[in-house]
């Protein structure tokens, strides 16, 4: 499977600390990871929120190519930008998404075939984005996807992963590259 992973936001190192550590797992099972293809750089707060189309339309290239994009926090919600902007483009992807920066019912772009929604309710930073307003992030990255679309399935990780980043400690790491081979091998 052709990857792309997107890392979040606040990060100053192309997600090297946090989804980027997934590549190597994948690439030993077989999977092709493309992790610098959708890296849209350092966004602070303000340009998360006002400045965010350049990063789309990276993210929108990466995907052109892809089977699945693997996701976390705020990248969930410029992978969906991005997902809808190919909507008509590609027929089906495969979506991951590690403490998702979303509303619990955001819709799923009509181009994924299935979503998959990793979950801990110890996440304080996404239960505390969920209270800005006018902004588009929530809180699904502590409570899972609570939308009526079949297409989704939920993941409780909250006895393993206690912060939003912890997905990616390497105490983790081979647990959840098991746990998306075995997703990606089951569809």
């Amino acid at each position: 499977m052709r990857i792309v992973l997107v890392h979040g936001f606040n990060v100053r190192d192309g997600g090297a600390e946090t989804v980027d550590k997934l590549d190597p797992g994948l690439t030993a099972l077989g999977h092709q990871v493309e992790k610098d293809e959708a890296d849209y750089g350092y966004y602070d707060f303000w340009k998360v929120r006002f400045a965010k189309y350049s990063a789309v339309r990276r993210i929108a290239a990466a995907l052109e190519h892809a089977d699945v994009v693997i996701t976390h926090s705020n990248g969930a919600n410029y992978a969906n930008m991005a997902l809808k902007l190919l909507e008509y483009h590609r027929s089906t992807f495969k979506v991951i998404h590690f403490s998702p920066a979303l509303n619990r019912n955001t819709p799923i772009p009509a181009n994924v075939s299935k979503q998959w929604v990793f979950h801990t309710k110890t996440d304080y930073t996404v239960r505390l984005s969920a209270i800005l307003p006018f902004h588009p992030w929530g809180n699904m990255g502590a409570g899972g996807y609570t939308g009526q679309d079949t297409r989704a399935s939920n993941i409780d990780c909250s006895d393993l992963v206690r912060r939003h980043s912890d997905w990616f400690l390497d105490d983790n790491l081979d647990f959840f590259i098991k746990e998306i081979d075995a997703i990606l091998g089951s569809t």
